[in-house]
């Protein structure tokens, strides 16, 4: 099997062999707040000592002073700690954009085989490596741009890039492995849950989960909200639209045409725009009229779900358990229990660590009837 990997692992290898240790002898360790504190006592016990009252410190006086010094050193050294972590940090990030923009002068100056055995014999672990690794132990690493034979078996991260690729793998029906977003990262500050897929996007068919993993969810799906007045389509990408071979531009029209055979209710479209760019869709579901939402296989239908707003999922997506999946289906939409597709949906999306560490692989393998 090829791990596939693309230019952003490439330099995020190359960028953890350059040294950042400089950082920490750059900036010495202040005294502002242990001075501050000290220039306030001796000057406490001067005052005292011009009033006549040099005593020695109590017991308690003396814990206290104690206390307050370690406090005011503890606080300069987080200051330290924050000022150089934030600047190795910037410095990383900086690095790494300059070694991903100039990627093709570096594999050219050390040498494709030699990065990718340096990249195998390190501690260093990104999404492809160490995913393909647990997959595969004999795996070989790969640039994405040099796979070309796409009947042979490999592990693919994201869709951008790969468009050509995941459509003819999944029209031929040849094997791969499929790392891309969660589904309830809208639900979390940070892009937490991934998923990990054996020949598709996503895995739509339903297993009798254990329930172990609920607890992953920070928060659960409010009650069903029967009473909405618009449908709301969610139009596909470009790619989405290949991958189910869909004519972009027609589609919308096509879709409102065969809903007005069974509703009359009130459409509105929302339009696949750059990330930057969308709103948040999330708090727009809770907070306006919806009564259904309608899309090939977005990520939508699992953010309506959250919201309380059943779904059409026209094609393989996570959530086709719990939505329908035909355009007549209008009048009579899922309103059911989520119990058991909640414990479903936890089995099918995994932490970073999970992914790496090969728990990921382990689950998916035993519960997914393709692998």
């Amino acid at each position: 099997m090829k791990l596939l990997l693309n230019n952003k692992e490439i330099a995020h290898f190359l960028n953890s062999l350059l040294s950042y240790s400089g950082y920490v002898r750059q900036y010495e360790i202040q005294t502002r707040y242990m001075s501050t504190f000290l220039d306030l006592w001796v000057g406490k016990r001067n005052k005292q000592i011009e009033r006549g009252k040099d005593e020695p410190l109590t017991k308690e006086e003396k814990k206290q002073f104690k206390d307050k010094l370690q406090k005011s050193i503890r606080q300069d050294l987080k200051e330290y700690i924050d000022t150089v972590t934030t600047t190795m940090q910037d410095k990383k990030v900086e690095n790494f954009h300059k070694i991903h923009t100039c990627i093709e002068q570096f594999v050219e100056k050390f040498g494709e085989e030699k990065i990718f055995e340096a990249y195998k014999n390190s501690t260093f672990r990104e999404f492809v490596k160490a995913t393909g690794f647990n997959i595969d132990p004999n795996a070989q690493l790969m640039r994405r741009k040099n796979f070309t034979n796409y009947e042979e078996d490999c592990l693919i991260r994201n869709t951008v890039g790969n468009e050509e690729l995941l459509v003819t793998k999944i029209d031929k029906k040849y094997p791969f492995w499929f790392i891309d977003s969660g589904y309830t990262n809208f639900l979390e500050p940070n892009k937490k849950w991934h998923r990990l897929v054996r020949n598709h996007l996503h895995y739509g068919e339903y297993f009798q989960a254990p329930t172990d993993r609920l607890g992953s969810f920070n928060k659960y799906p409010t009650d069903w909200r029967k009473d909405g007045d618009i449908i709301y389509i969610i139009e596909p990408g470009p790619f989405a639209a290949s991958i189910f071979h869909c004519d972009l531009k027609t589609w919308k029209y096509d879709v409102e045409k065969e809903l007005r055979k069974y509703t009359d209710k009130k459409i509105k479209f929302r339009e696949k725009k750059p990330l930057r760019e969308r709103t948040n869709l999330f708090e727009e579901l809770k907070n306006d009229d919806y009564y259904c939402v309608v899309s090939i296989n977005s990520n939508a239908a699992t953010e309506a779900i959250w919201a309380g707003v059943p779904a059409i999922t026209l094609d393989k997506h996570v959530t086709n358990p719990v939505t329908k999946s035909s355009l007549s289906d209008i009048n009579d939409l899922y309103y059911g229990p989520l119990g058991n597709w909640l414990a479903f949906l936890s089995y099918n999306q995994f932490t970073k660590e999970e992914l790496m560490n090969g728990t990921a692989h382990k689950l998916v393998s035993k519960y997914n009837a393709s692998v």
